[in-house]
């Protein structure tokens, strides 16, 4: 019932379908990696967690259901997170100055689940999606950086939020801003950082956002009191 009536809280179960969806798909990738095509399942080191979205796995199946529980898991996010961001600007108080962090916030969040949706596009569906894909992945992760950080300073001075969640807002720009400069690196400068590196801090900033959206979820009804 409070899930139902509260589109802050609906927003932030939508996007959260984004872990079992992923769980699935990792469960029924057909295996391989870019080195290794006789790779069995997937590898946390080796496989970009796009990998669990390609028409083809590396070992030359048909990569389904994998495929299709990755796009399930990218658009339950891009939803998720567009009104996650769209709801939240409501709670603030618009007659502060703080709130024109919000708004640009608000609309990097957006952006961010745009960019998160086109990445459900598999890269080897068709000759320009992997630049479609690769693209979208860099966007999505730099939007949801500035989102965070934004809404992270809305959150920290207004007065009837608890800061605690301002600060996890930052905490998780850390390491999305690490995967962000990797990515850039790895696209324009290949072989400067070690792929594995690559594939590593991806895996440790999408860790970090799930763990952000987690602990809103768990703090959103003494939220929502504290706001009412």
């Amino acid at each position: 019932m409070f899930a139902k009536n509260n589109p802050y809280l609906r927003s932030l179960l939508i996007q959260l379908l984004f872990i079992p969806f992923l769980g699935l798909a990792i469960l029924f990738f057909k295996g391989g990696t870019v080195s290794d095509p006789t790779t069995v399942g997937y590898s946390f080191y080796n496989n970009f967690i796009s990998e669990l979205g390609a028409f083809t796995a590396h070992n030359g199946e048909f990569n389904s259901p994998s495929m299709f529980f990755f796009i399930g898991a990218m658009f339950s996010l891009a939803v998720g997170c567009s009104l996650f961001f769209l709801e939240e600007k409501k709670l603030f108080d618009s007659t502060k100055n703080t709130f024109v962090f919000v708004k640009i916030g608000t609309l990097f969040g957006v952006l961010a689940g745009i960019c998160f949706g086109l990445v459900a596009i598999p890269f080897d569906a068709f000759d320009i999606s992997m630049k479609i894909h690769s693209y979208s992945a860099q966007y999505a992760f730099r939007f949801i950086l500035l989102a965070l950080m934004f809404n992270g300073i809305g959150i920290i001075f207004d007065p009837k939020f608890p800061t605690f969640y301002g600060v996890i807002n930052f905490l998780a720009v850390f390491p999305v801003a690490k995967h962000s400069v990797d990515m850039y690196f790895n696209d324009f400068y290949q072989g400067s950082i070690p792929i594995e590196d690559v594939v590593l801090s991806q895996k440790i900033a999408v860790i970090a956002l799930i763990l952000c959206f987690v602990i809103r979820i768990i703090g959103a009804k003494s939220i929502l009191k504290k706001l009412a």
